[in-house]
Parts: C-alpha cells; structure tokens; sequence
C-alpha cells in the first residue's frame, strides 16, 4: 500500500486524461445498460401484445395430474401482481367408440373472456343462450367435430370412470385453430362429472400493467404449495420469440457496438497515458519497484477508474432508459 499515494498522485495529476478514460467508461456502459434495459422492456410489451392477440394467457399455475386445491385460486386473486385469473380443469376424455382421447377443458365463463379469450364457447342458436353454464352441454372445436363426426346437438357419450355420460354439443369454439380437436364445458359440470370437485388443473394468469412476469415469478413462486408451478404458454412464447428475433438481434448489436466503442476510447486513453509516464515508471524501476509489482498497480488504478466509471454508468443508463420509456413508450415501434 506504500505506492498507493504515488499512484493515487498520478490520477490527480492526469486531471484531464483521467476523466476522459472515467467519461468513455459511462458512456459505454451507459448506452450498453439503456439499450439492453429498453429492449428487455420493448420485447416484454411485444409478448404481451403476442399473447393478447392470441387469447394466451401471461402465466400459467400448473399443478400435478391429481389437481390441487381450488382454493389457490382465491388466493392468488388478491395478488398485487395480478390483474386478472381464470381456473381450468383439463381432462383427457375417453368417448365410446373412439380411440384417440379428448381433451376437455372446464373453463369459468365469467372470467375467461379477459384471460383466454380463444376458448370461449359459442352457440349459434338463440335458444341456446344459457347453455354455456348447464352441465351437460360441451363445445367441440371444428376439428374435433370433424374428428368424432358429431354436429351441433348431437349426444356425445363420455367416459367418466367407470360411468358413461351423455353430454350435448352446444356449440363450437370459433377461436380455437382447426387443427385443434379441444373440447370446453361450465367448470362446475366438468368437476362434477369427472370427480374433480374442489380440485383445478391449472389457474391462467394475466400479469399487472405495474409488474411483469419475471417479477411476479419471484414474489409467487416461494408461497406455492407442492407440485404447483409458474410457466409461460409455450405456444405463445415461441411465437413471440420468433417474431422478435430481427429486432432482438438489432438491439443487441446496438449494445455491443456502444461497449466496444467505449472500451476503445478508454484503451486508447490508458495506452497514451502509459506511454506519457514512461520517465515516471523508469525512475520507480530504478528505486528497485520489480516490473510485475509495476504491471500489477497499473491494473488496479485502471480497476479503480473502471470500477467507478461502471457503477456511474449503470445508474445512468437506467435513468436514460426510464426517461426514453416515458417519453416514447416501451412498444418494439417507438
């Protein structure tokens, strides 16, 4: 630490040299953490758009094959973090006659609109208004209409245990794809005729304008009870994160190019001054200072200078961030 003051000293001399190496580490990682941070922030507004068009929700709580408690589901309303959840019952239906099973969703119609829009059933008869909330009614997709060759009020004979239930097709479901053979019934009919009341498969979440879904993980994830987890929608993900990729490329050059630059200006900086305070470090090699003791200082003033210049330039690019997030929004376009 003897040759802390001589080097210390040097700084304070190199005045001008030492605040432009301190300046380009700023900018550098300014710009780099600004980027990065509005990139998180614009993808996260475009995988929100991606799953609202979609009708996917933001989260799912999935539970093991059994269920588990339905009454999660009032607790996890009252999370701040969460702006809206449905409760879903999905079972792997056996109908007589058919080999390949049927999946069937119980869905609650009153909160499924603003979750999972696409899965809400439809009926094209007038008189047939209510029939979402009777249970014996089950909507079928087109393709698992076309996969069981039922139409609309036809019987549709299910495996329920070891009983065979006779539920009517209602109506369809104009938001599933055509490739889907899927099936949705009243939540409360589902429970009852598959022997799982009080229990939900899964509970779909949509996450609070005010948080996001890493953070709403982090909050959630430690108060669940066993076998019941946080994942995102696959399909919806994927779909995100293919159309994000040109963008999720072009910003990270972005990134990478405002580092580089700044990691140039500063190497130029030290390198020059090295090569200014030769004379200074011959007469320290002539006092006996030993040439890896020399090196070894050098890389810690450099440190020093880095290290402030870091965590200056991390705080302002930050701020840079959330004042260009205000001012122009956090969608992809802006």
């Amino acid at each position: 630490m003897t040759l802390a003051p001589v080097f210390l000293g040097s700084l304070g001399r190199r005045r001008m040299a030492s605040l432009f190496s301190l300046l380009a580490i700023i900018l550098g990682v300014a710009l780099g953490m600004a980027v990065q941070a509005i990139h998180e922030a614009a993808l996260n507004e475009f995988g929100r758009g991606v799953r609202t068009l979609a009708g996917e929700a933001d989260l799912r709580l999935v539970g093991p094959a059994s269920g588990f408690d339905e009454a999660l589901f009032e607790q996890i309303l009252r999370h701040p973090d969460i702006a809206a959840a449905t409760p879903i019952v999905e079972i792997d239906a056996k109908l007589a006659g058919h080999e390949p099973l049927l999946k069937v969703l119980g869905v609650d119609i009153f909160t499924l609109a603003r979750v999972a829009p696409r899965l809400l059933p439809h009926s094209h008869e007038r008189t047939e208004r209510f029939a979402t909330l009777a249970e014996d009614s089950i909507f079928l997709s087109a393709a698992a209409q076309q996969a069981y060759g039922v139409k609309m009020g036809d019987p549709l004979p299910v495996q329920a245990g070891s009983r065979t239930l006779t539920l009517r097709v209602a109506g369809d479901l104009p938001g599933v794809g055509d490739g889907q053979p899927l099936a949705v019934m009243d939540i409360a009919g589902a429970q009852l005729a598959f022997g799982r009341l009080g229990r939900l498969s899964r509970i779909d979440l949509i996450v609070a304008d005010s948080s996001s879904p890493e953070s709403l993980r982090r909050s959630v994830s430690a108060t669940l009870p066993a076998g019941v987890q946080l994942e995102a929608p696959e399909a919806a993900s994927e779909q995100s994160g293919n159309l994000t990729r040109a963008y999720r490329v072009n910003l990270a050059m972005l990134a990478a190019i405002a580092l580089l630059t700044g990691a140039f200006l500063v190497f130029s900086a030290q390198a020059l001054s090295v090569v200014k305070r030769r004379s200074e470090f011959a007469f320290l090699r002539a006092l006996g200072l030993e040439r890896t003791t020399l090196i070894r200082w050098l890389l810690a003033e450099g440190a020093l200078v880095g290290l402030l210049g870091g965590l200056i330039g991390v705080a302002l690019g930050y701020g840079l961030a959330w004042v260009a997030l205000q001012a122009l929004g956090g969608d992809l376009g802006a």
